[in-house]
């Protein structure tokens, strides 16, 4: 089932947008940006009628309590042209998922197909519009653009420099540190918004209710998000200019040049060791210190720091990092994200890794070193997507625990890339979606690892490799180990049971030493292989119950809330909607400046 794709120049972009947004050469302020693409988008897109793929956000699969990615058949039945939303039916399905028969989905959450039923309609028209407000409202339009002097035309002081830093990024002309700053200010900006908006219906609720003055508390919250959106603004507006973005290039590169020169003079230079205590008692402090001396050397220079985050980023390549008991709010890796070690002293509950509220990236920890070690701390996903991310070199984590207290079905725990390797001795895992993803060449090694409260366990693509020794591999929702394969299976099939399914898999090596509660075999452990068409976006395997092999023949209509709907064949999903090794990554159509 293909859809309709546009891969559209720097000047296309800028052509189509001034002649959308351009209202006869007057000034187009902000607030009236969305009345023009409102006139345009009633003109181009046919109301009703047509079919297309909706490729569910993160966020709502998570309310619908369904897998991310997931990718359903939709007809439209109605556009709401004054919010820029569309009333679908949903008319096919990729598994026995349970969702409504009909929905509202915002236009940019939509895919037209090139195959319609009804063929009169213009859907090369449609599909191009809806790429374009898709475009502009994901790369183009910022949360604090609302705030804009009434006076200023949006078209003439964003719209250029905007298309050309998207250009500028995508080709690869701004360096990596800043794009991640322009990116992580970008979410923080949205995320800033939402909580402005909510904030202020809540004080507007309370005002009807009580008819009494407006909570201090709350409104000071909100003076200071507003202010900070404004820090933000005005950090963006010097990043969108070209010449300041020049100026920072090659400043980067002069920088990258000294730290080269300062690595290379300092490769002899005797590793430094870095403590970070929290705080706590004289005696506290001195059976730490006794345990870090037990480790390292007496005579190695070690640097105490009060916060985790200012050792990351003062620690180089191959230093180790102790941490005290607390919580240790991060937002990167730093000089450890290409080798180094993080060790707890004291028990791994006791010692907390978790995210800064919004100054963090998807992932939590991010590696793509050589080797890097990670003991005896705990790390607490929050409100974030995934917590590790090995992108390659090798990962050994060793008596750790990884979990979300706010248990979500979208949520991942460790994620390894081709040709990237975990090894993991004495980890817990608890209420995660799914504990571990390894992709197509990526290896995993664990060693009496355990899973609670997990809805899957470990999802593993073809030529990924799993050795499990000693795990307790019981006590999911769903599935202990889930597999996408192409090669163990015809057709469109999918096969679903026990241990059985585990022979002959070269990427499978589980010794028997595995704990698995033969009685919950049948209920809550099973291997699902299901064919894959060669795409990114994966198709997603839930069903809520162990059955035998099923084949073409015996696929039956997927029930809905309010009806059926037919379900979806694998040999339909033949589309990509981003380029990427990761499906963890959100793209830009939930609010993510993930640029492909």
């Amino acid at each position: 089932m293909e859809i309709y794709t546009f891969d559209k120049s720097l000047q296309e972009r800028l052509v189509e947008f001034s002649e959308i947004l351009s209202s006869q050469n007057k000034i187009v302020s902000a607030s009236q940006i969305k009345s023009e693409w409102l006139n345009y988008v009633e003109l181009v897109i046919e109301p009703v009628g047509w079919q297309a793929l909706w490729k569910i956000p993160r966020m709502t699969c998570q309310e619908l309590k369904i897998h991310y990615p997931t990718i359903v058949v939709v007809e439209a039945e109605q556009v709401d042209f004054n919010d820029l939303f569309a009333l679908v039916k949903i008319t096919a399905v990729q598994d026995d998922i349970h969702l409504p028969e009909k929905y509202d989905v915002p236009l940019i959450e939509l895919y037209p197909t090139q195959k319609q039923e009804n063929r009169t309609l213009d859907m090369v028209g449609t599909a191009s519009c809806i790429d374009q407000v898709r475009f502009f409202y994901n790369y183009l339009w910022m949360p604090w653009d609302l705030d804009d002097d009434e006076n200023s035309d949006w078209v003439t002081l964003h719209l250029e420099s905007r298309i050309r830093l998207f250009f500028d990024m995508k080709r690869g002309c701004v360096n990596k540190e800043t794009c991640d700053v322009i990116r992580t200010l970008i979410r923080e900006g949205r995320e800033i918004q939402q909580k402005i908006s909510r904030l202020e219906e809540s004080m507007s609720d309370e005002e009807e209710v009580e008819n009494c003055l407006v909570d201090d508390g709350k409104a000071c919250q909100l003076m200071k998000l507003h202010f900070r959106l404004q820090q933000i603004k005005t950090e963006m507006e010097v990043l969108e200019n070209p010449a300041i973005r020049d100026i920072l290039s090659r400043n980067h590169n002069s920088v990258m040049v000294e730290e080269q020169t300062r690595k290379h003079e300092n490769s002899d230079k005797q590793k430094e060791a870095h403590f970070v205590w929290l705080g706590g008692t004289l005696t506290e402090i001195k059976n730490a210190v006794n345990k870090i001396e037990t480790i390292i050397s007496p005579s190695l220079f070690l640097q105490i720091y009060r916060c985790l985050q200012e050792a990351l980023l003062a620690a180089d390549v191959g230093e180790i990092v102790f941490l005290g008991e607390g919580v240790h709010q991060i937002r990167g890796s730093g000089g450890l994200e290409e080798g180094g070690t993080i060790k707890g002293i004291g028990r791994a509950e006791h010692i907390m890794l978790s995210a800064n509220d919004i100054e963090s990236s998807p992932s939590l920890l991010d590696f793509s070193g050589q080797e890097v070690v990670l003991e005896d701390i705990s790390i607490n996903l929050g409100e974030l997507q995934a917590g590790i991310i090995v992108r390659k070199g090798s990962v050994k984590m060793i008596g750790c625990r990884i979990f979300a207290l706010n248990q979500s079905i979208v949520k991942l725990g460790i994620i390894i890339l081709p040709g990237a390797k975990l090894i993991m001795e004495k980890i817990s895992f608890d209420g995660l979606g799914t504990a571990v993803v390894i992709y197509g060449t990526g290896e995993v090694i664990m060693n009496e690892c355990s899973f609670k409260n997990c809805i899957e366990g470990v999802q593993l693509h073809d030529d990924a490799t799993l050795i499990a020794k000693k795990c307790t591999l019981e006590y999911f929702k769903e599935y202990a180990i889930r597999m996408e394969t192409q090669k163990y299976l015809n057709g469109n099939e999918s096969k679903i049971g026990s241990i059985e399914l585990l022979e002959n898999r070269s990427e499978l090596v589980i010794q028997r030493q595995y704990s698995w509660r033969t009685s919950l075999l049948r209920n809550l452990l099973g291997l699902n292989l299901w064919r894959r068409k060669e795409q990114r976006t994966s198709p997603v395997d839930k069903l809520p119950k162990m059955v035998e092999t099923t084949g073409p023949s015996q696929v039956t209509d997927g029930q809905t809330q309010f009806g059926n709907a037919r379900q979806l064949e694998p040999s339909e999903c033949i589309f990509v909607f981003k380029d990427t090794l990761s499906d963890y990554e959100e793209p830009p159509s939930d609010e993510e400046f993930a640029l492909t």
